[in-house]
């Protein structure tokens, strides 16, 4: 009987062509990331259950608020604050977006309003991540309860941000380490997925706190759904390393019925996956093998330890089955790291609050180590006009495709 459950316990979910087109594109990472700490989340760690079940569903939680709540969240702002300091401060010429074709976006914030400068956003992909991400940025400045500093940015959506490694400075959603000028910012699915199966990322959470089990009820078996393609050599391993082993296939998963199984598998896509935010909402045990990518809430996983909170494997999952058995002989450590992974990051570090505290957090930072933006432009007659595009309206531009794909020159002269 034990040996029939570690097979069940063990099985990776055979994914569907249909499962595929749902996640391939969530996807979006390759040098060793920070090194996982192995137990020591401060003072969180034996915070009592009252204490978890504070309400971060809100946006407006001052700078000191962020700062005693998050205290492990902001690790990767200040190491590229600390590597502005060593090689100089952000200037505008830094920030220049001529070597990007696709997939980046230059802004400012002047007087807590949102202003688009550029955008290279060249299809319906890259729209709904560009648009998720200002969408972000508006939220977390329009419900600050301090006034934020007036910055100038550009942000990158595309998977692989930097491509070539030339060192440019911007803010994405992932980098390896030898990119140590790009600053992270917050998926873009903390906004919403443009699928209905994936969603808004606060509809996810409430799905999954409402539909979720104790641990002795869930499925004891390995949940993995993805797109081989999409990262071959590492998905290629994991079906290998599932090889011989039973298996259950079925059509595609909300991200709340993944909750249901004891185990889900998390794996790197063409660069990170941003499906790893949404895992770790459940109260599972999230296997992870290591990584390449780096995330903003990398310092918060927690690998060994009294405060572990995630498994981690090896990259080829060779020792996947053994670490999978392991926690089976130990039912009462593996709901540890279950109870740890929810009170950590579905009760704190992932909640709407970390996420807006993050933004703030980002902007200010930025602040102390770039150039004062230059917000006034001045047109015929000498009048002085605001640069950019107010945010409310290029939302309701990239309505209009042919609007949003029309040069800012072509606006300006009513051709478009």
């Amino acid at each position: 009987m034990r040996n029939l459950r570690r097979l069940l316990a063990f099985c990776i979910a055979c994914m569907l062509v249909l499962t595929t087109s749902i996640f391939m594109n969530i996807n979006s990472g390759a040098a060793a990331p920070r090194p996982l700490r192995k137990s020591k989340l401060g003072a969180h760690s034996s915070s009592s259950d009252q204490e978890w079940a504070k309400d971060f569903s809100r946006y407006g939680l001052t700078a000191t608020q962020c700062s005693s709540e998050f205290k492990s969240l902001f690790y990767e702002i200040e190491r590229a604050v600390a590597h502005r300091n060593k090689i100089g401060n952000v200037n505008e010429s830094d920030i220049d977006l001529d070597w990007k074709p696709e997939g980046a976006v230059r802004a400012m914030i002047y007087n807590q309003k949102l202003y688009v400068l550029e955008s290279k956003i060249n299809n319906d992909f890259l729209v709904s991540r560009a648009l998720s991400t200002l969408h972000q940025i508006d939220r977390a400045v329009a419900t600050s309860p301090e006034p934020l500093p007036n910055i100038e940015f550009s942000f990158v959506v595309s998977d692989f941000p930097d491509i070539k490694h030339q060192h440019h400075t911007f803010w994405a959603l992932s980098r390896l380490a030898i990119d140590e000028e790009i600053w992270l910012m917050p998926d873009f699915g903390y906004w919403s997925w443009p699928l209905d199966l994936v969603g808004n990322y606060e509809q996810i959470r409430a799905e999954i706190k409402a539909n979720e089990v104790v641990w002795e009820e869930k499925v004891h078996k390995a949940l993995w759904r993805g797109a081989i393609k999409t990262n071959n050599r590492v998905r290629s391993s994991l079906i290998r390393a599932s090889q011989g082993k039973s298996c259950s296939a079925g059509l595609a998963l909300s991200i709340a019925d993944h909750c249901g199984h004891q185990f889900l598998i998390h794996t790197e896509g063409r660069s990170y996956s941003g499906r790893g935010k949404y895992l770790l909402n459940c109260e599972s045990i999230t296997i992870m093998h290591k990584s390449e990518w780096i995330e903003p809430h990398q310092s918060v996983l927690v690998a060994s330890g009294p405060d572990q909170n995630f498994v981690q494997v090896e990259r080829n999952f060779s020792d996947l089955e053994s670490k999978i058995q392991h926690l089976l002989q130990d039912s009462r450590l593996a709901k540890t790291i279950a109870q740890n992974s929810a009170k950590t990051f579905r009760d704190r570090y992932l909640t709407p609050a970390a996420q807006a505290c993050y933004w703030r957090q980002l902007i200010r930072s930025w602040a102390e180590v770039s150039f004062r933006p230059k917000p006034w432009v001045l047109i015929d007659g000498g009048k002085k006009r605001l640069r950019g595009v107010p945010f409310e309206t290029f939302v309701i531009q990239a309505l209009d495709e042919d609007h949003f794909h029309c040069p800012v020159w072509r606006k300006l002269s009513l051709q478009c």
